[in-house]
């Protein structure tokens, strides 16, 4: 049986970060897609005068849809950095990369 490291607190924390960021975007989204129509010369913005989506059905499944979206794209990105930066060290600590002098 392999023995898997201990999620840290930290770990836990970040990715309720990356879920409550992923949703607040995709909230912004919504809402200007929904308000974008007020945007438009003789309609008002707060409150706005028109709204396309007519129930907030829209929000309740773009938000946590949205969250969960975010959240992968950052875990991916987080991880792209990490293994970049693990690349890196390596290169420097096996001297790959560095000019041979000619003799």
């Amino acid at each position: 049986m392999i023995k898997r490291p201990k999620i840290s607190k930290h770990e836990i924390i970040a990715d309720i970060i990356f879920i409550i960021v992923g949703m607040f975007v995709a909230f912004l989204a919504v809402l200007i897609f929904d308000y974008h129509w007020s945007f438009y010369p003789g309609e008002t913005i707060f409150p706005p005068s028109k709204h396309i989506f007519k129930t907030p059905t829209p929000y309740y499944v773009a938000i946590p849809l949205g969250g969960l979206i975010g959240f992968l794209v950052l875990k991916l990105l987080f991880y792209a950095f990490m293994e970049e930066e693990s690349a890196i060290k390596e290169m420097k600590w096996t001297g790959y990369g560095k000019k041979k002098k000619r003799s």
